[in-house]
């Protein structure tokens, strides 16, 4: 907004914006006239340190490895910079993470690592529901379906090993694809897959194939021609998933 447009505006609002802006720039914007110093670094201190708090509980594994100095000036850079849409706390650390690609100073992982941070609490806070299921039940002809907080997911870097003695600075050769869902416990768990289970899982999410048609469609894709012995392993395979709560059953 600019200087003529920010002086049509009424007072209160004209104070509003000098408070807002010096609280997210305090060394670049005055502020607001008739405010002690004093007070207005009690305002500074604890928006900022609620703002950090959000943000850095989200990013622990990101924070250590980025060193506490280069954190706080990120955390005060996307503090400066962001423009809010939500109303609510819980989504700061998902705009924190759509912010980091803006960065270009970060190490190459960074992004990446951020998200599979973030999705532990994208999904803790999952509200979906399962539909009306089975627990027990034969998984090859009826439609698996598995946990309704759950999320396959494929990165260029090593992010579960990555930490303050492991920073990869080259992306693999091949993806790691990796599993994080939300057990009957309400528990988050983290897995790592291979990419033929990490397939089957994201053709059967929708809950819609049974697991015989998800087999069939996986066989055609990476070209088994032993539909028999792909069935069989499929078969186990489905039955161990159920075990580890990540198929909770098949559809009633």
């Amino acid at each position: 907004m600019s200087t003529l447009e920010s002086k049509a505006l009424p007072l209160f609002q004209q104070y509003q914006q000098t408070f807002t802006a010096h609280i997210r720039q305090p060394r670049q914007h005055a502020r607001p006239a008739g405010v002690s110093a004093r007070r207005m670094q009690v305002y500074n201190e604890i928006v900022f340190n609620n703002f950090f708090s959000a943000v850095s509980a989200c990013y622990p594994v990101l924070q250590r490895v980025m060193g506490k100095r280069a954190w706080q000036a990120l955390v005060r850079r996307f503090f400066a910079e962001h423009q809010a849409t939500s109303p609510f706390f819980r989504d700061i650390p998902k705009a924190f993470l759509e912010f980091l690609p803006n960065v270009e100073t970060l190490p190459p992982f960074a992004h990446s690592l951020a998200h599979y941070e973030w999705i532990e609490l994208a999904i803790a806070a999952d509200d979906s529901i399962a539909p009306a299921l089975t627990a027990e039940g034969d998984l090859l002809h009826g439609v698996p379906i598995l946990a309704p907080a759950l999320a396959v997911l494929a990165y260029d870097y090593p992010v579960q090993k990555i930490s303050t003695r492991f920073k990869p600075q080259a992306p693999l050769p091949e993806p790691v694809h990796l599993l994080v869902f939300r057990n009957q416990q309400d528990e988050v768990k983290f897995m790592e897959m291979n990419a033929i289970t990490a397939r089957l899982l994201q053709l059967l999410q929708p809950g819609q194939m049974t697991g015989l048609a998800a087999l069939q469609q996986l066989g055609l894709e990476i070209g088994h021609a032993e539909t028999a012995a792909l069935v069989s392993f499929g078969g186990a395979l489905l039955e161990d998933l159920r075990q580890q709560q990540i198929v909770w059953g098949i559809a009633a």
